[in-house]
């Protein structure tokens, strides 16, 4: 299918070369090769543009993004997701659909990229007319990292608008964001508790570990929680500790004098 695919892709034939390609990815899906599944996802997202199927486009984009979070591939998740961002942005003027502005705030809040997200719930906000409000909502919350508001939002308001299917999908939202922001502090400080998670978020500490443990299940965090000290620990199996600054391995605050100088130098080894 991969090569019939590339056929029509030479041949101009988008839309066929976007189905094949999809076609291809699922395969590769079922074979757990979560790479190449990724990469024809995001070949069939470019034949999908091409195709001016901005829509398909987006959320073959996300499901490319969601290949590479099965490979531990963070960074590319992250990337694709600000991809379908802006596929979105493309789908909503052809669609004459402002709902699409919506979805792209989600992904451009997912992908990390904040500035994007707010002028999308900006012109959501402006075209949408009072629909769509509490998705509107929530997107602002969770691009201001208020999770403790978007979590109440979401069961107070989110759950009377939305059916179950799509609580199930704000949920997953929720989670992914959630899990970014875990992934982000990891980056940069040295030891992170449950209880300083909970400070930061707005959540109660039962609520924060409770995702935490989702997200370590589904691999969304690439870390250990040490159950006794109820500190969250990188996970050297799971992500490459050479790219975190100033790293050789986990770092407990037990090691440290100042839990908060992270930027410490290590004595060589040699």
């Amino acid at each position: 299918m991969e090569g019939q695919a590339e056929e029509k892709a030479k041949g101009g034939q988008n839309s066929e070369a976007m189905d094949l390609f999809l076609r291809t990815a699922e395969c590769y899906m079922r074979w757990e090769s979560f790479a190449k599944a990724a990469r024809s996802y995001e070949r069939a997202y470019e034949h999908a543009m091409l195709a001016q199927e901005y829509s398909k486009a987006a959320s073959v984009m996300k499901e490319a993004g969601e290949a590479w979070l099965r490979q531990g591939e963070y960074e590319k998740f992250e990337i694709d997701n600000q991809i379908a961002s802006e596929a979105y942005i493309l789908a909503a003027e052809h669609e004459r659909n402002p709902a699409r502005f919506v979805d792209g705030a989600f992904c451009a809040i997912i992908g990390g990229d904040l500035e994007m997200a707010r002028q999308l719930i900006h012109a959501a906000t402006e075209t949408t007319r009072g629909q769509f409000k509490e998705q509107v909502n929530f997107a602002l919350m969770l691009s201001e990292y208020q999770f403790g508001d978007a979590d109440r939002y979401l069961e107070a308001a989110i759950t009377r608008v939305l059916d179950r299917e799509g609580v199930q999908v704000i949920r997953r939202v929720f989670l992914l964001i959630f899990a970014g922001f875990v992934r982000a502090t990891l980056e940069s400080e040295a030891a992170v508790t449950i209880s300083s998670l909970a400070l930061g978020v707005g959540l109660n500490a039962e609520k924060v570990k409770r995702l935490v443990r989702q997200g370590i299940d589904r691999g969304l965090i690439p870390a250990y929680l040490d159950e006794d000290s109820e500190e969250l620990v990188v996970d050297s199996d799971r992500f490459d500790l050479s790219s975190l600054a100033l790293r050789r391995r986990p770092i407990l605050s037990s090691d440290l004098e100042d839990p908060g100088a992270w930027d410490i130098e290590h004595e060589s080894d040699e």
